[in-house]
């Protein structure tokens, strides 16, 4: 039952979606029918002159927000976290930018040129190890304006301050009536904020947190007035080989490229300790936060790096238990769950190309956002699936038309008793993928999806059936 939820299509779970006109709830079903069959796909090429005029018109219209949008995929993924022992809610940030070839009206700088704005999302991850996703929580967005410089920041909130978004979704999500003893949020070093840290705390909720900052101490058993004196006496409890992936310089800022330094893909010795440490308000705070706070901080560092190579090291702010060496390999685990939600923004950039749309209003954009995260998380969940247990039936990752069409018309032969991983390999040779080439990139993924879905539509039609339910 709950693979059969987790698979059902998103014009159905969309389908809920209200804009106080009927009319735009089934615009918004048909929009999502036809971009879900080919993400990558421009507007033009997917629809006919008379639709593309409607869906223009839908992204445009004054009342269609994304959070209206969104509202029926949030609902279905607070289900499908309560059928979870423990979820995480992995939080980030992504530019969103465009080509300065028109004046995209509302959109910020990059850097020093070009246009943008910044996409927060919180994305929903079982927290069993599979890090299944299970769905989009919360979508927010802002823009910079101004000189480099200047950092003046402009948001749909009118909030003066870019790290108010990390708090505002956390309560956001509280909202939704989700189980906070069952959810733990987890988020990178951008999220390192005193007062972020005294909300999550104050109600109760669980987290794990990378930290930037030498806070200081309140106190510590040794004197230490700072926290990276503290963070030098953990001592290694566990010892683990991790594989660290390879990381390119890429289209990224210098401040990027100097925090995630460029690497080779590599197996690492990562050593682990914690301690416990009370965080003194940092000054500049206000005097309406506590004093001081009582946090538990766990060291993960690199072990015998190779030459040449940047050791890893993160320090990891959370309320989540250290006592065992188990409780504290949990918590490293949670964090690692992190990078999936970045193969999101992938799978949103590549195997939906958002930034190549040619929408010319901020508002425009964020609304076609807020349709292509329910599709970007179901190419994510195929490809999970398919990986996490490959030996599966095929039937986790596909319904059974579906796989009876690929049978037909894929160049690989299907078994009889076809696997996950089979169909997953089968539709990106769809897409134009070789098995030779590893692992399907999110390009192929969307191309042989949509014209699996194409066939598979063009066959139910003939039969005279919906081939989604079949």
């Amino acid at each position: 039952m709950v693979q059969k939820r987790r698979r059902a299509d998103l014009a159905r779970e969309m389908s809920g979606a209200e804009f106080g006109d009927a009319r735009l709830s089934r615009r918004l079903r048909k929009i999502v029918e036809t971009v879900q069959a080919a993400p990558e796909q421009s507007f033009p090429s997917l629809f006919d002159d008379g639709q593309l005029e409607g869906a223009y018109r839908f992204f445009n219209n004054e009342s269609v927000t994304p959070e209206g949008i969104l509202r029926p995929h949030v609902a279905a993924t607070v289900g499908r976290m309560g059928e979870e022992r423990v979820a995480l809610v992995v939080h980030d940030t992504s530019t969103m930018s465009f080509d300065p070839d028109g004046a995209r009206r509302g959109l910020g700088r990059v850097r020093s040129a070009g246009q943008a704005f910044f996409a927060h999302v919180s994305l929903a991850l079982s927290g069993d190890g599979t890090r299944m996703p299970l769905g989009v929580l919360a979508l927010s967005h802002h823009v910079r304006t101004g000189e480099p410089k200047a950092r003046t920041v402009k948001t749909q909130d009118n909030l003066d301050n870019e790290r108010a978004r990390w708090g505002k979704q956390v309560k956001e999500i509280a909202s939704l009536g989700v189980d906070r003893t069952r959810v733990v949020h987890v988020m990178d070093r951008e999220a390192d904020d005193f007062a972020l840290f005294a909300q999550l705390a104050g109600a109760n909720d669980r987290f794990v947190i990378r930290l930037a900052h030498n806070r200081l101490l309140a106190q510590s058993a040794h004197g230490f007035s700072k926290l990276a004196q503290a963070v030098t006496e953990i001592r290694s409890v566990a010892v683990r080989e991790v594989p660290l992936s390879r990381r390119p310089a890429g289209n990224r800022s210098p401040q990027q490229r100097r925090i995630h330094p460029v690497r080779e893909g590599r197996m690492a010795k990562l050593a682990f300790g914690a301690t416990s440490v009370v965080l003194r308000r940092p000054r500049p705070q206000p005097k309406t936060l506590p004093d001081a706070l009582s946090m538990n901080v766990v060291r993960v560092w690199e072990v015998d790096t190779p030459r040449g190579e940047t050791p890893v090291e993160w320090v990891l702010l959370t309320t989540e238990p250290i006592a065992s060496a188990e409780q504290l390999l949990q918590v490293v685990d949670w964090y690692r769950a992190r990078w999936v939600i970045e193969e999101f923004f992938k799978a949103i950039k590549t195997g939906c190309a958002y930034d190549s749309r040619q929408l010319e209003t901020l508002e425009g954009l964020v609304n076609v956002l807020a349709i292509f995260l329910p599709i970007a998380w179901r190419l994510l969940l195929m490809r999970t699936q398919a990986r996490i247990a490959p030996m599966a039936k095929a039937t986790t990752v596909l319904p059974k038309a579906m796989i009876a069409v690929l049978r037909v018309f894929t160049r690989i032969k299907l078994s009889p008793r076809p696997t996950a991983r089979d169909v997953l390999l089968a539709v990106a040779a769809l897409g134009g993928h070789q098995k030779n080439n590893g692992d399907p990139g999110w390009i192929t993924m969307a191309r042989g999806y949509e014209k699996l879905r194409t066939l598979t539509e063009g066959m139910a039609a003939r039969d005279g059936v919906d081939w989604a339910d079949v």
